[in-house]
């Protein structure tokens, strides 16, 4: 496609919300309208055009989109915009109903590959109505075309696939994004090699079900431990992380690439939910405490100090007191190293967004609380073991005085942090350096002293 005349002094700005999958449809985004010599600004207030990607994984994330849609639509009201374009999961899912509640939108795009948005962005600068299809392609495991980085050069995303096959009781992904559809093991090799080649330093594996790689590709397809075994060859990457793996029918051998790959860091990303086997079985999630418990202890064992994260959700239909005791007890006895926690959100058009069998909103976040607290003090004891040791950091930048970055425990975004003094900046984003745990910064982050360069 050749530059767009007006874009020399067209200034758009983007705005990000959601998980680190929406990040990568961000950075294609913006990498699209830079190659076509749009200007992009990092503020509202700068651009003539905004673009929002929105997020409608659960309500909240419904309700912030929509706010960030009414404040455009507001300073476009004002003048202060010449045209706002919303895109992502809002209008993928839900695009009657934002129609209708925002109609000085000018343009509406669901999830594709954006390769039209430069056009798009041109169309509403002539004052015109942007039609239903016109972002692009709808993405089915080709390349994602051009990206402009919006994490530090220390860490990028990978997206092996789109898409879930599985049918989760509380969750609409399925509904937004499709069937699973994955990528060539070529075409994320390419992929890998282009982000180190920018200079990135740790690979993150993310998509809808990491484990579920490959699976639509046929029996003699590749599957996520070839993926991984691949991309840890990559020349000049550092680290490579695997996330969002769905418990069952986990591809074993992986843990076998994990051990023998230095690149590979031992930590995975397994979020389980529940445990207790009436709520597993009302999430439908295909797994008992039984089983669960069997995959989580064979982890620990086949990969010797593996950091596990996991995600749990309280306040699902047909969780009792009783239940999430169990959960609670659980959480204690296992001592998982990182965690996340989402209160229940009940969603239209999922079964279990129908189910009024659950508590009610404000004992779901109380049981959200209770899971906090215990999962805080967990991870405060395990950082307090570390004081005294030795480790290697990442470093992802600085904040002040001091350079921030992550051990191999820690995923960028969502887990903790390091923060070695560095007045004088030496750090750079990507260096990676071996330091000594001094103390732990309020129950969650660690202090270190920098020892030498790793």
């Amino acid at each position: 496609m050749a530059s767009l005349a007006p874009a020399r002094d067209i200034r758009v700005a983007l705005v990000h919300l959601g998980c680190a999958r929406n990040l990568i449809d961000s950075e294609t985004i913006l990498g699209r309208l830079g190659a076509e010599g749009y200007v992009l600004c990092s503020r509202v207030e700068d651009a003539d055009v905004a673009v929002v990607n929105t997020c409608s994984f659960i309500g909240p994330a419904r309700d912030e989109s929509e706010a960030a849609i009414a404040g455009l639509v507001a300073a476009r009201r004002r003048g202060e915009l010449r045209g706002v374009l919303v895109v992502g999961c809002l209008p993928e899912k839900f695009r009657e109903e934002v129609e209708e509640r925002f109609p000085e939108v000018d343009a509406f795009l669901g999830l594709s590959d954006y390769s039209n948005i430069a056009r798009v962005v041109e169309e509403v600068l002539k004052g015109r109505r942007i039609r239903a299809g016109t972002g692009g392609r709808r993405p089915a495991g080709q390349a994602e075309g051009p990206r402009l980085l919006q994490t530090p050069r220390s860490y990028a995303y990978l997206r092996p696939s789109h898409g879930c096959d599985h049918n989760c009781a509380f969750c609409i992904i399925p509904a937004i994004r499709g069937r699973q559809r994955s990528k060539s093991l070529e075409i994320l090799a390419a992929e890998a090699g282009e982000l180190v080649a920018q200079g990135v330093r740790e690979i993150v594996l993310v998509a809808e079900d990491t484990t579920g790689y490959g699976t639509d590709l046929g029996p003699e397809g590749p599957r996520l431990p070839e993926a991984v075994e691949r991309l840890a060859a990559v020349p000049g990457l550092a680290w490579l992380r695997v996330m969002y793996a769905y418990p069952n029918a986990f591809p074993w051998r992986l843990t076998e690439v994990m051990r023998r790959c230095p690149a590979v860091v031992p930590y995975l990303d397994i979020p389980i939910q529940h445990i207790a086997t009436p709520v597993l079985k009302r999430m439908r999630r295909g797994g008992t405490r039984r089983s669960v418990e069997a995959i989580l202890e064979r982890l620990r064992e086949e990969v010797p100090g593996i950091a596990l994260r996991t995600t749990v959700l309280v306040g699902h239909p047909g969780e009792g007191e009783r239940e999430f005791q169990e959960l609670l007890d659980f959480l204690q006895a296992f001592r998982f190293e990182r965690l996340g926690a989402f209160a229940f959100s009940p969603e239209a058009g999922t079964p279990a967004g129908e189910d009024p069998d659950r508590p009610p909103a404000e004992e779901a976040q109380r049981r959200l609380e209770a899971v906090m607290a215990l999962q805080a003090g967990i991870h405060a004891a395990g950082q307090e073991a570390l004081l005294g040791r030795e480790d290697v950091v990442l470093v992802d930048g600085h904040q002040g005085p001091e350079a921030v970055g992550r051990t191999v425990r820690d995923a960028p975004e969502v887990d903790g942090q390091v923060w070695i003094p560095d007045p004088g900046r030496r750090l750079e984003a990507g260096s990676l350096v071996r330091v000594r745990f001094r103390s732990v910064r309020q129950g969650y982050d660690l202090e270190a002293e920098r020892l030498a360069e790793a």
